[in-house]
């Protein structure tokens, strides 16, 4: 409660007015008047300070909402900003997977372009493997009609020596000779023929089998591209959607924040009208205190 005054009562300084005023007559004020007045002002001070009261109290209680209401505000406007990182993080992770599924489909290109090189060759191999054994079994029909001819002429010449033909004879015996050998070089060749025609054919076989190989590269790397641009495509969806969800976040909260800014600004106000109520009922009080005591 303020300090009382100690300035004059009301009619104290009436009194004095009229004897400064030249002899007109004093207005006096009876006890009872006083006693009435002293008690409407203390009861006027003591509601008007009831009344200060209760505006400070609910003041100081908007203020503490205003701070809650605040802080839900920042906390939405963090979860905001978080939420638009994470839709950047993911935009940005869709991006380089698209470049990882470009690159993962461009080598199985790479790869099916390889694979049809592999079995062409593969294919080139075969055909000399065919042509080889064609002339392994053409050297040795060959070899074998050679043997047949030099069988036949040793015959002859067996024939020509009983009939007294030395000569004929001895000329037959030695073609007869010369083409056997002659038989064996071709069977021989032909055998080294069907395996180099075996080889070959093993050679084709394994370039296949390579070929299919990087034909299986191939598919495997389109697949994983396929799945990887699929990904990403999904990744910058959920990236674009969290990044807005994000930016909504974040002009909610500052919506948020600004209202209790608002909200504080109007409870300041009204704590300041509050204690300047009470101000004025404890004068109030103090004056009607002064104007009891007179009365006394």
């Amino acid at each position: 409660m303020a300090q009382r005054k100690t300035t004059k009562t009301p009619a104290k300084t009436a009194a004095n007015g009229a004897k400064a005023g030249g002899g007109k007559p004093r207005v006096r004020v009876g006890k009872r008047e006083l006693q009435d007045t002293a008690g409407r002002l203390a009861a006027n001070g003591l509601a008007e300070v009831e009344q200060g009261s209760v505006e400070v109290v609910a003041g100081a209680a908007d203020i503490a909402i205003a701070r809650d209401v605040a802080d839900a505000g920042i906390a939405v406007v963090a979860a905001g900003a978080s939420d638009v990182a994470l839709g950047a993080g993911k935009l940005a992770a869709a991006e380089r997977g698209e470049q990882l599924a470009g690159l993962a489909i461009a080598g199985g290109v790479e790869e099916f372009a390889r694979a049809e090189d592999t079995i062409a060759v593969a294919a080139d191999i075969a055909e000399l493997t065919d042509v080889v054994r064609t002339m392994g079994q053409g050297q040795l029909e060959r070899g074998l009609a050679v043997a047949r001819v030099s069988g036949e002429l040793s015959a002859v010449s067996g024939l020509m020596a009983r009939l007294g033909m030395p000569l004929l004879a001895a000329f037959l015996d030695d073609r007869s000779v010369q083409l056997q050998v002659l038989s064996v070089e071709l069977l021989a060749g032909s055998q080294g023929t069907r395996l180099v025609a075996g080889a070959l054919d093993a050679a084709a076989d394994e370039v296949g089998d390579v070929a299919t190989d990087q034909a299986a590269s191939g598919i495997a790397r389109l697949a994983v591209g396929e799945a990887l641009a699929a990904r990403s495509d999904a990744l910058a969806a959920e990236g674009l959607d969290q990044a807005a969800v994000g930016m909504a976040e974040v002009e909610a909260g500052v919506a948020v924040i600004e209202a209790a800014r608002g909200v504080a600004a109007d409870a300041v106000i009204e704590v300041a009208v509050g204690a300047a109520t009470a101000a004025a009922g404890e004068t109030e009080i103090d004056v009607a205190e002064e104007i009891a005591d007179r009365a006394d």
